[in-house]
């Protein structure tokens, strides 16, 4: 072992030693601090990364380990243990930085796990100097390769030191008055270039369902698999668990109109309404017949459940969303002033930000007055896209290549 040439056995030693080297200094000084590389600090190790790369290329023909990172002995290690603690990585719940669930060693934060950095470090090195060696010996052959390599070594350098500079914040914005303040994920206030505010909020539901309930616990009937039936705008009939039901009549938005006696549902179309089905579920066996009307509730209107047997009773579980909306007014310092819609998977692109649908004031429902908005700033973003493109169009040169080299021979 350690007698030049080196193989696969001495590539495999040196990922070991990477590993207990991480291991030794995430022991020691703990996790990557990922935040104190933020701007200007990873653009000088990008710096100086690019520079001793460049070095070790130009020395490797007077100093052997450098040599060595461009052989397959050294590549294919380095995949390996890549490979490796990747899949610990897909296998392993993933936790933010500071997070308290995060266990001690540091497995569920393998993006600042010392041994994860080391060996990627690894891999970029071999990755670069495959790339700079078809560089200098440059042929229109070696695109492919080129770009291939090129594009991952983009990937992993943007991806890496960029990952400091990103930004991820939480506001909630309301309809009285623009909101600029953002909060981080330590809960600190961050001031924004840019003002949001609330002019509309809207949540297209799925259709209400139905189902039994424990009359005396509340509990959905099967507990673990409750049955229910879904009271879409075709339905007038049903079977809920043996028990028919039938639909007579359907109000949207409506309100309880309480007598001393009964309890009946009008139109109402104002804030806290809700919708209202007037059933008679009809028993197995037909011995019981009940009329009456089933509602959600609102936060402003108790729910409504029809009561069967003095055991179970139907009744409608909160309804599901299917979209939310928010309607947004958006004004920045650099003079801009629009009006815009935000949605789940339809982010709004402002100076540099996503801003993204999050959540709602969950309590109001529908008639939230309030929007949480998540808003994301990653200025290495687009050039990750880069290498991504460079991978894509390096396959595609290789495919066509291969093609034609078939071509030629038959």
């Amino acid at each position: 072992m350690w007698k030049r040439p080196w193989k696969m056995v001495e590539g495999f030693s040196i990922g070991a030693g990477l590993v207990i080297v991480g291991l030794l200094l995430q022991f020691s000084a703990g996790p990557i601090a990922w935040s104190n590389l933020s701007y200007p600090v990873n653009i000088i190790i990008l710096a100086c990364y690019l520079l001793a790369m460049a070095l070790v290329f130009a020395l490797r023909n007077k100093v052997y380990s450098f040599k060595f990172l461009s052989s397959y002995a050294s590549a294919v290690p380095a995949l390996a243990y890549a490979v490796a603690l990747t899949a610990i990585m897909g296998l392993t719940r993933q936790m933010p930085d500071g997070h308290q669930a995060a266990d001690p060693l540091g497995l569920t934060r393998m993006l600042s796990f010392w041994p994860f950095v080391l060996v990627y470090i690894w891999v970029s090195v071999i990755v670069a100097q495959a790339t700079i060696a078809k560089a200098v010996r440059f042929k229109w052959r070696d695109v492919p390769f080129m770009l291939n390599h090129a594009g991952l070594l983009i990937v992993m350098l943007c991806a890496t030191l960029g990952n400091a500079d990103m930004k991820r914040l939480n506001m909630t914005i309301h309809k009285t008055s623009p909101e600029w303040r953002a909060t981080d994920e330590a809960g600190k206030k961050v001031e924004l270039p840019l003002a949001i505010q609330l002019k509309d909020f809207q949540i297209y539901e799925y259709p209400p369902k139905l189902m039994l309930v424990d009359g005396k616990t509340g509990d959905p009937i099967p507990k673990d698999k409750p049955i229910t039936v879904v009271v879409d705008s075709s339905f007038t009939t049903g079977n809920l668990h043996g028990w028919t039901v039938k639909l007579n009549k359907r109000i949207e938005e409506a309100a309880p109109l309480m007598t001393r006696d009964t309890t009946n549902y009008l139109p109402w179309h104002s804030s806290g309404a809700m919708i209202a089905l007037n059933i008679t579920a009809t028993s197995p066996d037909g011995k019981i017949t009940k009329t009456g009307w089933v509602t959600c509730g609102s936060y402003h209107f108790p729910y409504q459940v029809l009561s069967l047997d003095g055991k179970i009773s139907i009744a409608m579980p909160e309804r599901e969303p299917q979209r939310y909306i928010s309607r947004v007014e958006l004004m920045t310092q650099a003079g801009l002033h629009a009006f815009a819609d935000i949605e789940v998977n339809h982010p709004l692109s402002v100076e540099g930000w996503k801003v993204y649908q999050l959540s709602y004031d969950t309590s109001m429902g529908r008639w939230s007055e309030t929007s949480v908005l998540e808003l994301v700033k990653d200025p290495w973003l687009p050039y990750v896209y880069v290498g991504l493109g460079m991978m894509m169009l390096g396959a595609v040169f290789m495919f066509l290549s291969l093609q034609r080299r078939k071509e030629t021979k038959e």
